[in-house]
Protein backbone atom coordinates (compact mmCIF):
# COMPACT_ATOMS: atom_id res chain seq x y z
CA UNK A 1 0.00 0.00 0.00
CA UNK A 2 2.82 2.43 0.79
CA UNK A 3 4.37 1.75 -2.62
CA UNK A 4 1.07 2.54 -4.35
CA UNK A 5 0.75 5.85 -2.53
CA UNK A 6 4.30 6.90 -3.36
CA UNK A 7 3.94 5.81 -6.98
CA UNK A 8 0.76 7.82 -7.36
CA UNK A 9 2.43 10.99 -6.12
CA UNK A 10 5.31 10.55 -8.58
CA UNK A 11 3.22 9.99 -11.70
CA UNK A 12 3.50 12.60 -14.41
CA UNK A 13 1.08 15.52 -14.70
CA UNK A 14 0.25 15.64 -11.00
CA UNK A 15 2.57 18.64 -10.49
CA UNK A 16 4.04 17.23 -7.32
CA UNK A 17 7.70 17.38 -6.49
CA UNK A 18 8.90 15.12 -9.33
CA UNK A 19 7.44 14.48 -12.79
CA UNK A 20 8.70 11.60 -14.92
CA UNK A 21 9.42 12.62 -18.51
CA UNK A 22 11.05 11.52 -21.75
CA UNK A 23 13.33 13.29 -24.22
CA UNK A 24 13.64 11.68 -27.65
CA UNK A 25 16.52 12.63 -29.94
CA UNK A 26 15.38 11.56 -33.41
CA UNK A 27 18.02 10.80 -36.04
CA UNK A 28 17.51 10.56 -39.80
CA UNK A 29 20.63 9.87 -41.83
CA UNK A 30 23.43 12.03 -40.43
CA UNK A 31 21.11 14.57 -38.77
CA UNK A 32 19.42 14.82 -35.40
CA UNK A 33 16.26 16.79 -34.71
CA UNK A 34 16.46 19.61 -32.19
CA UNK A 35 13.46 21.64 -31.11
CA UNK A 36 13.21 25.04 -29.49
CA UNK A 37 11.37 24.78 -26.17
CA UNK A 38 8.64 27.41 -26.26
CA UNK A 39 8.54 28.08 -22.53
CA UNK A 40 12.25 27.97 -21.65
CA UNK A 41 13.67 29.28 -24.95
CA UNK A 42 16.46 26.74 -25.30
CA UNK A 43 17.22 23.88 -27.67
CA UNK A 44 16.17 20.38 -26.72
CA UNK A 45 14.37 17.40 -28.17
CA UNK A 46 10.82 16.31 -28.66
CA UNK A 47 9.52 15.00 -25.38
CA UNK A 48 7.25 15.44 -22.43
CA UNK A 49 5.55 13.76 -19.51
CA UNK A 50 4.98 10.03 -19.21
CA UNK A 51 1.22 9.63 -19.08
CA UNK A 52 -0.49 7.39 -16.54
CA UNK A 53 -0.49 3.80 -17.79
CA UNK A 54 2.42 4.36 -20.19
CA UNK A 55 5.94 3.08 -19.93
CA UNK A 56 8.84 5.33 -20.93
CA UNK A 57 9.17 3.72 -24.39
CA UNK A 58 5.52 4.34 -25.20
CA UNK A 59 5.81 7.96 -24.05
CA UNK A 60 8.97 8.57 -26.12
CA UNK A 61 7.30 7.27 -29.29
CA UNK A 62 4.06 9.19 -28.58
CA UNK A 63 5.88 12.48 -27.99
CA UNK A 64 7.82 12.18 -31.28
CA UNK A 65 4.50 11.69 -33.07
CA UNK A 66 2.62 14.47 -31.26
CA UNK A 67 5.35 17.14 -31.40
CA UNK A 68 6.92 16.40 -34.78
CA UNK A 69 4.61 13.98 -36.62
CA UNK A 70 7.45 11.47 -36.87
CA UNK A 71 7.10 7.70 -36.67
CA UNK A 72 10.18 6.52 -34.82
CA UNK A 73 11.90 3.39 -33.65
CA UNK A 74 13.78 3.64 -30.36
CA UNK A 75 17.41 2.55 -30.49
CA UNK A 76 19.14 1.08 -27.46
CA UNK A 77 22.65 2.00 -26.37
CA UNK A 78 25.52 0.52 -28.37
CA UNK A 79 25.89 -3.16 -27.47
CA UNK A 80 22.35 -3.56 -26.09
CA UNK A 81 20.30 -6.48 -27.39
CA UNK A 82 16.57 -6.92 -26.95
CA UNK A 83 15.79 -10.28 -25.34
CA UNK A 84 12.05 -10.74 -24.76
CA UNK A 85 10.83 -13.88 -23.02
CA UNK A 86 7.42 -15.41 -22.40
CA UNK A 87 7.14 -13.48 -19.14
CA UNK A 88 9.17 -10.33 -19.87
CA UNK A 89 9.14 -7.65 -22.55
CA UNK A 90 12.49 -5.86 -22.70
CA UNK A 91 12.04 -2.10 -22.96
CA UNK A 92 14.62 -0.12 -24.90
CA UNK A 93 16.85 1.50 -22.27
CA UNK A 94 17.52 5.22 -22.42
CA UNK A 95 20.94 6.61 -23.24
CA UNK A 96 20.78 8.81 -20.14
CA UNK A 97 18.54 9.52 -17.16
CA UNK A 98 18.66 12.93 -15.53
CA UNK A 99 16.97 15.05 -12.93
CA UNK A 100 16.63 18.81 -13.33
CA UNK A 101 14.87 21.70 -11.66
CA UNK A 102 11.90 23.20 -13.46
CA UNK A 103 10.93 25.80 -10.90
CA UNK A 104 11.49 25.87 -7.15
CA UNK A 105 10.56 22.47 -5.74
CA UNK A 106 9.24 21.18 -9.08
CA UNK A 107 11.70 18.78 -10.70
CA UNK A 108 11.66 16.55 -13.76
CA UNK A 109 13.44 13.25 -14.13
CA UNK A 110 13.89 12.52 -17.83
CA UNK A 111 14.63 9.29 -19.64
CA UNK A 112 16.71 10.37 -22.66
CA UNK A 113 16.27 8.18 -25.74
CA UNK A 114 17.78 7.88 -29.21
CA UNK A 115 15.39 7.06 -32.03
CA UNK A 116 15.57 6.70 -35.78
CA UNK A 117 13.14 7.90 -38.41
CA UNK A 118 12.98 7.41 -42.16
CA UNK A 119 11.45 10.87 -42.61
CA UNK A 120 12.58 14.43 -41.96
CA UNK A 121 9.13 15.91 -42.65
CA UNK A 122 7.97 17.78 -39.55
CA UNK A 123 4.18 17.70 -39.15
CA UNK A 124 3.14 18.21 -35.51
CA UNK A 125 -0.07 16.42 -34.56
CA UNK A 126 -0.94 18.51 -31.50
CA UNK A 127 -2.25 22.05 -32.01
CA UNK A 128 0.05 23.47 -29.32
CA UNK A 129 3.09 22.16 -31.23
CA UNK A 130 2.22 23.86 -34.53
CA UNK A 131 4.83 26.47 -35.38
CA UNK A 132 7.50 25.25 -32.94
CA UNK A 133 10.99 25.81 -34.35
CA UNK A 134 12.61 22.53 -35.33
CA UNK A 135 15.96 21.93 -37.03
CA UNK A 136 17.69 18.89 -38.41
CA UNK A 137 21.42 19.33 -37.68
CA UNK A 138 24.56 17.29 -38.23
CA UNK A 139 27.43 16.97 -35.75
CA UNK A 140 29.33 19.98 -37.11
CA UNK A 141 26.22 22.15 -36.84
CA UNK A 142 25.61 20.92 -33.28
CA UNK A 143 29.20 21.84 -32.40
CA UNK A 144 28.73 25.29 -33.96
CA UNK A 145 25.51 25.88 -32.00
CA UNK A 146 27.28 24.94 -28.77
CA UNK A 147 30.05 27.45 -29.54
CA UNK A 148 27.80 30.32 -30.67
CA UNK A 149 24.26 29.96 -29.33
CA UNK A 150 23.71 30.21 -25.55
CA UNK A 151 20.38 28.42 -26.02
CA UNK A 152 22.33 25.21 -26.76
CA UNK A 153 23.19 23.82 -23.33
CA UNK A 154 26.12 21.42 -22.87
CA UNK A 155 23.91 18.52 -21.82
CA UNK A 156 21.66 18.90 -24.88
CA UNK A 157 24.72 18.91 -27.15
CA UNK A 158 25.92 15.75 -25.38
CA UNK A 159 22.56 13.96 -25.72
CA UNK A 160 22.09 14.90 -29.39
CA UNK A 161 25.69 13.92 -30.21
CA UNK A 162 25.27 10.56 -28.49
CA UNK A 163 22.02 9.90 -30.38
CA UNK A 164 23.88 10.44 -33.67
CA UNK A 165 26.58 7.97 -32.58
CA UNK A 166 24.09 5.37 -31.35
CA UNK A 167 21.86 5.41 -34.43
CA UNK A 168 24.72 5.66 -36.92
CA UNK A 169 26.48 2.80 -35.08
CA UNK A 170 23.64 0.51 -36.15
CA UNK A 171 24.82 0.53 -39.78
Amino acid sequence: RLFQIRYTTLMAHNNYYLDLCVDTYVVCGDRVLIRMHEKYHNWGSVGGHIDAGQDANEAAIREAWEEAGLRVELVGPIGWTKMDTETNLDLVPPMFVNRHVIKGDHHHSAFVFAAKSDSMEINPQADEDQGAECRWVNQAELDELLATDPRMRKEIHRYASEALKVVQGMK
